[in-house]
């Protein structure tokens, strides 16, 4: 799906999949296939910036500000998400060095919860991170999602499109979930079709 985003005066598109998934398989998404070929949604500054506004929404308050120019520093993470989230669909440990790299950044970003007043009179949870700049909040979310994902209860639940040539991950809303997308699952019906029908 492409979505367009309006930052400031510029409009950017982000030309990649974005799919409403956990933070962590977003950034993972961010290398994705398209008519066969690989892309890669962060190849440039403009495409993180793009990215970063496709996902705003659901970033931290305080990493809404994350600088484009540190696009090597949010590769490498998403090298290191991609290892570890493999790993945990593959039932087998990441390799030291991506576990490294996800620690790390969520170290970078230290937070604590913060009791506040709700509207009408009760009470909220809010996190408050501290002592990070944007850019390294933005890189603690990722972070923390991907533990919180290969840990967690939601770790049965991640999959890896079976759909040919799709390289997407997804968390399962149905046990039976196969494919990322209803596109994805047609694309592997009708391949399944004709290798049937035409032996």
């Amino acid at each position: 799906m492409r979505q367009v985003i309006p930052l400031g005066t510029v409009t950017m598109t982000y030309p990649g999949p974005v799919r409403e998934q956990p933070l962590a398989i977003e950034l993972h998404n961010t290398l994705y296939a398209a008519d066969g070929e690989p892309l890669d949604g962060l190849a440039d500054e403009r495409g993180l910036r793009a990215w970063l506004g496709a996902v705003r929404g659901r970033l931290p308050a305080q990493a809404r500000g994350a600088d484009p120019r540190r696009l090597a520093d949010v590769r490498r993470l998403r090298d290191a998400v991609r290892e570890v989230l493999h790993a945990a669909t593959e039932q087998r440990p990441p390799r030291p060095s991506a576990v490294r790299a996800v620690n790390d950044a969520s170290r970078r970003c230290p937070s604590s919860p913060q009791l506040g007043a709700a509207r009408g009179g009760g009470m909220r949870a809010a996190i408050d991170h501290h002592g990070a700049d944007a850019t390294d909040i933005a890189l603690g979310a990722f972070a923390v999602d991907a533990i919180d994902l290969v840990t967690g209860a939601r770790r049965g639940a991640l999959g890896r499109c079976g759909a040919p040539g799709c390289v997407l991950m997804f968390l399962r809303d149905h046990p039976r979930r196969a494919w990322c997308s209803p596109a994805c699952g047609n694309r592997a019906r009708q391949a399944r079709h004709y290798r049937r029908t035409h032996p």
